[in-house]
């Protein structure tokens, strides 16, 4: 070191920095750290502070390295008396395994390192990263899991991801693995998670063809029943206009008219889909006949059509309405998700390697679901594509759709423990809810989609133009409807045995090493009795501020994230701010 008692610049010379760490221990398990070359210009008082602090920080193995934009996470762990060893992630991703690419493909994860350095006006963290460059890293915090080979870490280094996580953090293995549910508790993942298929299997392509056809059924008879209320409740003036099933025979019609017979072979299918779920269809003769042929079904479905899509009427059905009410009433209760269709039978087709909503359409159509995912060889070979039961009936908030981002916190796989976060928001979509229109602005609550929309003239003034709620807000407008106790006694605890589920399921695919630890963001929508169904789970949450409601919440999950995973190593006491243990096995 040079010096002058001018207050000359201070200089360090290269051979002054290797002997200023005394372990030396290159970490083979990262792939090509880089650290920032050129020299801060320091006092030799500030020189002496930071090899005080980095001495100190070696002793105690406090170490850490951040992948990402993660300005809270940097500040937290500095706050701690933690040093950054930096690393340049974007040249740490040109080698990505399969898994790896699927499980960040997946998430939700607008969490993008570029621009996001942070200040260091006196480069005293840059000199102090320098410092530590050769030393043992003892936490890691990325925003992709590829970026650490953590089979090459040591016990006692912290990361922040396991391994396969894609079984249940993508779209195809959460709709796989939700099956299992029954191996390891009583519920049934039909009561909160939409059902599902992989299109690229040939048993669950025509498993999806009957459940596509069954609930054209099922939507009908909803159709029927929906108009006969419709009609009941308005003037006799009105009722002669607009009745489906009575015409005046000198009238000209202005729609195709379609015969009762569709209502009678719906009931007929219902039927024996009941009696199939009573296993009373095993007393039927192998010569017995399904309810439909081949040709019949094609014929029902383009009826259905007609009628559900194009406003058909249907011709003297008035003496069906009580034989479609009551089979509604029959199916309710063996039918968990009758609820949630609608007269539409509208389906949502996922691409499952992207993520942000990308590539993700609705359709309602058999015959377009089947073609727009046969158009993509590589995607149905590799069983990339599923397809998803659509919930045509969410709970609306002045006639607008939401979801709900949920966090979660994963520090265990063996013994499974899980931590909810007591926070949460609401991502709206920018356009009234309509199913006029399949187009994703409507559809679609995810903030990398709508963000780039303008909101409709006509959505209500309560709806904030950057399409977030925190979820104190939403229990307000919850209080406002008079339901304000189903927050409390129907979503929350809805949310979190779904967490629970989702994750048991998934225990036995995952790498349980430990001093691991991952968050999670789940997606909820809410039906009109306010039940939480689960829509996805996304690794890697982004953490962006790019609302006022993000930019408080995100920061708040991140360091309570800390106080779990860092904090309460040290005090089993220490304060988790607002995550709570859910769920640890015994």
């Amino acid at each position: 070191m040079e010096a002058s008692d001018s207050g000359q610049a201070v200089t360090l010379s290269e051979e002054k920095l290797q002997d200023a760490s005394e372990h030396r221990s290159p970490c083979p398990y990262l792939k090509s750290p880089t650290v920032r070359a050129g020299l801060p210009d320091l006092d030799p008082d500030r020189l002496k502070t930071a090899k005080t602090l980095v001495n100190k920080a070696i002793k105690m193995h406090k170490i850490f390295s951040v992948q990402g934009p993660y300005p809270v996470i940097r500040a937290a762990m500095r706050a701690r008396g933690w040093i950054e060893q930096r690393m340049q992630g974007s040249k740490q991703q040109n080698h990505q395994s399969s898994e790896s690419r699927t499980s960040s493909n997946d998430a939700d994860d607008d969490n993008s390192e570029d621009g996001d350095r942070e200040q260091d006006p006196d480069r005293l963290h840059s000199l102090m990263s320098r410092l530590v460059r050769n030393e043992m890293v003892y936490f890691y915090w990325t925003n992709r899991r590829d970026v650490i080979n953590s089979n090459s870490l040591q016990k006692e280094q912290i990361i922040n991801h396991f391994a396969k996580a894609g079984s249940f953090t993508t779209k195809v293995g959460l709709c796989v693995n939700l099956r299992n549910l029954h191996w390891f508790d009583t519920a049934d993942a039909d009561t909160f998670f939409p059902r599902c298929y992989r299109l690229s299997a040939q048993d669950e392509r025509h498993a999806f063809i009957e459940d596509y056809r069954r609930t054209a059924c099922t939507s009908l008879l909803k159709y029927v029943v929906e108009r006969d209320q419709k009609i009941q409740g308005k003037e006799i003036s009105h009722i002669l206009q607009d009745v489906q099933w009575h015409r005046k025979p000198n009238k000209p019609r202005c729609k195709p008219l379609v015969s009762s017979g569709i209502i009678t072979s719906a009931l007929k299918v219902c039927q024996e889909y009941l009696e199939s779920l009573e296993h009373r269809d095993i007393d039927k003769t192998p010569e017995a006949p399904h309810t439909l042929t081949q040709e019949q079904w094609a014929e029902f479905i383009n009826s259905y059509y007609l009628v559900a899509h194009g406003g058909a009427h249907i011709e003297r059905s008035e003496h069906l309405v009580s034989s479609c009410k009551a089979m509604l009433q029959r199916l309710e209760k063996v039918s968990p998700q009758l609820g949630i269709d609608g007269a539409q039978n509208i389906w949502i087709i996922k691409p499952g390697a992207m993520s942000r909503g990308r590539g993700i359409k609705c359709a309602k159509r058999l015959d377009h679901i089947l073609r727009l995912v046969d158009t993509d060889p590589a995607l149905t070979k590799e069983s990339k594509w599923v397809v998803q039961k659509y919930i045509e009936k969410p709970l609306l908030v002045h006639g607008t759709k939401f979801d709900v981002r949920q966090w979660f916190l994963v520090t265990d796989w063996n013994p499974l423990t899980v931590w909810f976060y007591k926070k949460c928001y609401l991502r709206f979509s920018t356009q009234l809810y309509s199913l006029d229109t399949l187009d994703s602005s409507v559809h679609l609550c995810n903030n990398s989609i709508q963000k780039h929309l303008r909101p409709s003239q006509q959505r209500h003034c309560g709806i904030p133009a950057d399409n977030m709620w925190l979820d104190d807000q939403f229990k307000a407008f919850l209080a406002s409807q008079g339901k304000e106790a189903l927050w409390e006694t129907v979503v929350v605890p809805g949310m979190k045995t779904t967490i629970i589920h989702a994750v048991q399921t998934a225990q036995d695919l995952m790498e349980s090493r430990k001093n691991t630890f991952e968050l999670y963001g789940a997606d909820f929508m809410l039906d009109l009795s306010l039940h939480p169904w689960l829509i996805e789970i996304n690794a890697s949450p982004t953490m962006a501020p790019s609302t006022s409601v993000t930019a408080q919440l995100c920061a708040a999950v991140q360091e309570d994230t800390l106080r779990v995973v860092l904090d309460r190593r040290v005090d089993r006491a220490a304060n988790t701010g607002d995550f709570q243990l859910i769920y640890r096995q015994m």
